[in-house]
């Protein structure tokens, strides 16, 4: 025993038998049977057959994804419906436009190259439409298209304005389509050509209008001032004017008025061009273009007035002198310088009759000698005087300047006193000569006449006084000389 508290380790043999132990032993080796190998099949053709059925399935999920395949250029053609919708907007927008007709039916159309196949053109056809003056036979505008890539496809868009803006006969209507099915309408769909559309109140446009008849006016039709002359030539009320596009008819309570008038020069005192414009009842003047006024141009023009309207003129500003002429009837203006509006103003007298005086003079014998009055010319004129700074006090009047000499045998001639000279008018009026120079060296005699003055007789007789003193006295004798000058 060994000392208290002292431990020995347990003994781990006893009880049990040890070794050595046999070696073990596995299981025993197994052999399967024999058997033949079958032959390995290729998968080769089997591969082939799936891709192309994959092929096929992917391929009819795009046909059915792209919906109606339309080709340009052997390209897709993407969202062909988004292009005929903008081509409908673009269309109705052109046609309002224009003021043209249009149906519930019209709208663009692709058109193909083949109608079994899916290739496009690269133009829409749209209509039917038709215009103001158009051909019911006529009603197919074709529009260009733009194209763009998109990706491996084709974006399209189309142009503003149709290639020609003169509609088309519909040639094929198999050859349109439209992805939603539609047929295009026979014919131009009932449509017919739309009438004019109206002008605004106040209207006003400058021709030429081939097509308006001109009728001239019954009365005289012309006015004159420092610058510029102006007739009207022709005068017309149509139902319409104008053409296709740019035709016009009246508004609602209007009428339309025409008219054409020529432009030559005018009197010669200034020149600066003048101011034309229209002017209808008292409404604001619509000017006239001044490239339009020169001399030697005809103007035709065309205005929008009211039913009713009384007055409606063609007014000239000249140098400070205005006038007027009807665009209803041709006529002056009341306030028109009258005689200038007149083509004939002069008179060639060429006259030299002789009445025989007495002349008598301060410490000199009186003797009694034939005297010669000549009477060259006579003219109407409105400005008279030095300078034209005088001018009769109406405007329906005017001055008769009478070109005269008075002369005796072995002198020169010279003025002859306005004393002796008065004119007889055919009513029995006897008009006094005025005496337009301001040198009292000189003498310019006229006479104040109506301005349409044709006809008169110079009277020449009497006693008047020279400057030099002299005194020439014909007692009861008178020259007679007649003036005429013809009307208009």
């Amino acid at each position: 025993m060994g000392e208290q508290g002292e431990q020995h380790a347990p003994d781990l043999t006893g009880g049990w038998a040890h070794g050595p132990y046999a070696a073990p032993t596995g299981p025993a080796t197994w052999t399967p049977p024999l058997v033949q190998r079958r032959p390995r099949r290729s998968r080769g053709p089997w591969l082939v057959v799936a891709a192309l059925v994959v092929v096929l399935l992917v391929g009819a999920g795009l046909f059915l994804f792209r919906g109606d395949p339309l080709t340009l250029g052997g390209r897709y053609v993407t969202e062909p419906e988004a292009v005929l919708a903008d081509a409908d907007d673009v269309l109705a927008g052109y046609v309002e436009d224009r003021h043209g007709a249009a149906s519930d039916d019209s709208r663009c159309w692709f058109e193909l190259a083949d109608a079994e196949g899916h290739e496009v053109t690269d133009t829409l056809l749209c209509g039917p439409v038709l215009f103001v003056d158009g051909d019911p036979e006529r009603s197919w505008l074709r529009f260009p298209l733009t194209a763009a890539p998109d990706g491996g496809d084709v974006r399209l868009s189309v142009e503003p304005l149709p290639a020609d803006p003169e509609p088309e006969r519909l040639a094929d209507p198999a050859l349109l389509h439209r992805p939603d099915g539609g047929t295009p309408p026979d014919g131009s769909g009932g449509l017919e050509v739309p009438a004019p559309p109206q002008a605004e109140p106040g209207w006003s446009a400058t021709g030429p209008f081939p097509d308006v008849t001109w009728t001239p006016p019954a009365g005289p039709s012309r006015l004159s001032g420092p610058a510029a002359a102006v007739a009207v030539t022709g005068l017309a009320q149509p139902d319409r004017v104008g053409s296709g596009d740019d035709a016009r008819r009246a508004a609602d309570g209007e009428r339309l008025v025409a008219v054409r008038y020529a432009i030559t020069a005018g009197e010669g005192t200034s020149s600066a061009p003048p101011a034309l414009s229209y002017q209808v009842s008292g409404a604001d003047p619509v000017p006239v273009g001044p490239a339009l006024v020169a001399p030697g141009s005809t103007v035709e023009a065309v205005l929008s007035v009211p039913e009713d309207a009384e007055q409606a003129d063609l007014v000239v500003d000249d140098a400070g002198v205005q006038q007027r002429l009807s665009l209803l009837t041709g006529a002056p203006g009341t306030g028109n310088l009258q005689v200038l509006a007149r083509t004939n103003r002069t008179a060639e007298v060429n006259a030299a009759p002789q009445l025989v005086g007495t002349l008598s003079a301060p410490d000199r014998v009186a003797a009694q000698f034939p005297f010669t009055v000549t009477v060259t010319r006579a003219t109407l004129a409105w400005w008279a005087g030095p300078g034209g700074a005088k001018q009769p006090a109406d405007p329906g009047r005017a001055f008769l300047v009478v070109d005269v000499a008075l002369a005796i045998p072995d002198t020169p001639p010279g003025a002859v006193p306005i004393e002796y000279l008065s004119l007889l008018l055919p009513d029995g009026t006897v008009l006094r000569a005025a005496d337009l120079a301001d040198d009292p060296a000189f003498v310019l005699p006229a006479f104040d006449v109506p301005a349409d003055f044709t006809a008169g007789m110079l009277l020449f007789g009497g006693v008047a006084t020279f400057p030099d003193g002299a005194v020439a006295d014909f007692g009861g004798g008178r020259l007679d000389v007649p003036i005429g000058i013809p009307a208009g």
